[in-house]
């Protein structure tokens, strides 16, 4: 006899049949086939040990079966004879069911720190899922976020780039949170993300959830214009083995990742990676910006027999991104240009228990610690700090119309600078700071499975600004399973860097007159949190099973923005004649724009998605208006894939970007179960274009985007 699990019972088995049965002329064989072999495979695992009834005397095998065919010792049906009975019933019955997850149905949790779908999220979500990283051919984040709409990708030489949602994007983004398994990569010594040490395993990854607009409620400050959430696999989904390899024009990689069990409740995974990569296009000199990286880490999964779950997680990272800097230098020249490696070391190490407790409260706890060291072999600047993060929350569904999620969180922060003459200094040069805060949010159901209201706050303390709250208001409507719409307002600030408050940046001289002026940018303590107040509206669609359609619509109202204004010239040891500038909170800005992204299964074996983004703002004409991106994922046989990508970005008003269009491609075969060969062409449409205006923050030249081909293989077992 089987033994039940806890899938669907014979009452759902029989619903599915039914719906099943309404549509079966619009089925080709071949798809009925497969639909009877997944009812056959659903209904062997839902048996009970009770007799088996048919769900429905329809779908009875005809003719039906006589005495001759029961079984003499007991005078029934196996009940796997007549499982295999059903299964070979007249397959024209059945109706057409899609294999592919409808758009409004890919989880998030990013929205509100708890499991739920696009459809039912009021918010601008995006979910990149692993199969679109996979049939990307991409081999960094950066490259993956190019999908997701609203997102500014711009590649500033071969190992640095420049990620922003909904506005101005710098390699020092400094309103965007980003996060990979909750943990947070956001550096305070400038405000933003150093893209090129997030060198995680594609291949591990889940989904990217990229939210644009605000977060701040549910994730505090500095979750301003977006969030990105990597979000990656337990290691109960990455069992056995994987090994990928390959190299070529640009690229060379290598990962291997095993995974397996430990005692009946729990399993690990553990990986390793490196790869190389070659300098961008020079523009009459020598760029250096080569790259190279090592990369390992481990994750274990639990369940506790109290039923905690249980997650371990760390890494640890070694390696140099390549360099060509221009910076001041002592007169009578005022400035200089060096070449060398900026040197990476890191890791980190997270835990998380989480429990559900019923059927409708939940906890969660979460630590990491994370260390990062940059240094700079060709000049004295270093930074290390430490991070230490404790986070809980707890949600619940005190009331039948409620459910509240809230949390309480303490961060810390240490760091010890080497201040470099000539460039860049902070004073003091060691520091420690910390964040207290909490939120609350509920989400009340207004008209059951019709109108949802969401309200909350985030509420935080810190050592530079003191007290700061966030709330937000969002109203969803779902009239049916195939449409929603959401409206949403809210506010969200971002806090001082620590260069804001006490940094101090010295750029080459400019020769006005004899000796040159050296520009400097001080820091101020007295700087407070810049300000956002956004209105959003979104409408999402699922036309067809094939076919649906997601816009959103903002307006992002800044205020109290960081800018740089002019001081009295002066002198100063060691640079002599200065033009300083010193950071206020005097600016204000505005910004518009909308994002459209679809979806459309063209046939079984052709899918197609796209995204375009419109963005305007008042105060910045370097920010191209129009960008467009489009993915054809054609599986040419059962064992060949072919994909091709083509992206087009507008010129940058302003600057010598020029708009390009650049196509990728990529092919893959299968000639076994486990082993995969795939070739990438990226960039092919032109021989090398620019894409970004530069580091001005570091001085670091920019480099050309050149065509590459690469080749590889990969092993899973």
């Amino acid at each position: 006899m089987l033994e039940r699990t806890a899938l669907p019972d014979w009452l759902l088995l029989q619903q599915i049949a039914e719906a099943i049965e309404l549509n079966g002329a619009n089925m080709n064989h071949l798809t009925q086939s497969c639909i009877a072999f997944c009812l056959l495979t659903l209904t062997t695992v839902v048996l009970a040990d009770e007799p088996i009834e048919l769900p429905d005397p329809d779908l009875a095998p005809s003719p039906p079966p006589d005495s001759a065919a029961l079984d003499e010792t007991d005078g029934e049906l196996d009940e796997l004879d007549q499982l295999l009975a059903i299964a070979e019933n007249d397959t024209a019955q059945l109706g057409e069911v899609s294999v592919v997850t409808p758009a409004l149905e890919e989880v998030v949790s990013t929205v509100s720190r708890q499991k739920s779908t696009v459809g039912k999220s009021p918010a601008a979500v995006f979910v990149i899922t692993n199969e679109m990283i996979r049939r990307s051919g991409a081999r960094s984040v950066p490259e993956v976020l190019r999908m997701a709409p609203g997102v500014q990708v711009n590649r500033i030489d071969a190992n640095k780039w420049s990620v922003g949602i909904r506005g101005s994007a710098n390699r020092f983004t400094n309103s965007l949170l980003v996060q990979i398994d909750g943990r947070s990569v956001y550096t305070p010594l400038f405000a933003g993300v150093f893209w090129d040490v997030q060198d995680v395993l594609l291949e591990d990854v889940e989904r990217i959830e990229v939210i644009r607009g605000p977060g701040a409620t549910v994730w505090g400050a500095n979750a301003v214009d977006g969030v990105i959430n990597i979000i990656t696999r337990s290691s109960k989904e990455t069992q056995g083995v994987f090994v990928e390899s390959g190299g070529g024009s640009e690229r060379a990689f290598t990962s291997a990742r095993v995974g397996g069990q430990l005692g009946e409740n729990g399993t690990y995974r553990i990986f390793g990676k490196w790869y190389e990569r070659d300098t961008g296009g020079g523009r009459g000199f020598n760029p250096a910006d080569d790259s190279r990286m090592g990369h390992g880490g481990l994750r274990l999964d639990w369940l506790l027999d109290s039923g905690v779950s249980v997650t371990v997680q760390g890494d640890l990272y070694d390696g140099a991104s390549g360099t060509r800097q221009t910076l001041p230098a002592p007169l009578p020249a005022g400035r200089t240009t060096l070449i060398g490696d900026e040197q990476v070391v890191g890791g980190n190490l997270l835990t998380r228990l989480s429990q559900a407790i019923g059927d409708d409260s939940d906890w969660s706890l979460q630590v990491y610690y994370d260390r990062t060291e940059r240094s700079f072999t060709h000049h004295a600047f270093q930074d290390e700090r430490d991070m230490f993060d404790i986070d809980f929350q707890y949600h619940s569904n005190p009331w039948v119309d409620h459910s509240i999620i809230c949390g309480v969180a303490y961060r810390y922060h240490q760091d010890s600078i080497t201040n470099s003459p000539f460039f860049l200094s902070f004073t003091p040069n060691k520091r420690s700071f910390d964040l207290v805060s909490g939120f609350v949010q509920d989400e009340i159901t207004l008209l059951d499975n019709v109108l949802t209201l969401t309200a909350g706050s985030k509420f935080e303390h810190n050592d530079f600004t003191g007290f700061e709250f966030q709330p937000s208001v969002r109203l969803l409507w779902t009239p049916d399973e195939t449409h929603s719409a959401w409206a949403a307002v809210s506010r969200a600030v971002r806090t001082p860097s620590r260069f804001d408050d006490n940094g101090r940046l010295t750029l080459p001289g400019i020769p006005i007159g004899s000796p040159a002026v050296f520009p400097i940018i001080l820091g101020d303590r007295a700087s407070e949190s810049e300000d956002l107040l956004a209105y959003e509206l979104g409408f999402r669609e699922q036309v067809t099973d094939e076919f649906a359609w997601d816009l959103a619509a903002f307006f992002h109202d800044y205020d109290d923005q960081h800018i740089f204004a002019l001081q009295p010239p002066g002198f100063m040891p060691p640079e002599g004649p200065i033009a300083p500038q010193a950071i206020t909170n005097s600016g204000s800005h505005q910004s518009y724009g909308c994002e459209l992204s679809t979806s459309w299964n063209v046939t079984p074996s052709l899918q197609v998605f796209g995204t375009y983004m419109f963005l305007r703002t008042t105060d910045d004409s370097t920010v191209p208006h129009n960008r467009l991106y489009v993915q054809s994922s054609w599986d040419v046989t059962e064992s060949a894939e072919f994909d091709t990508i083509l992206r087009y970005v507008d010129k940058a008003p302003g600057t010598s970007v020029n708009h390009y269009l650049e196509m990728d491609l990529r092919f893959s075969w299968q000639p076994t179960e486990y082993l995969e060969l795939f070739v990438v062409g990226r960039n092919l449409l032109d021989r090398g274009h620019e894409e970004s205006t530069g580091d001005t923050t570091t001085g670091t030249a920019i480099t050309n985007v050149e065509r590459e081909v690469f080749a590889g293989a990969a092993i899973r077992y």
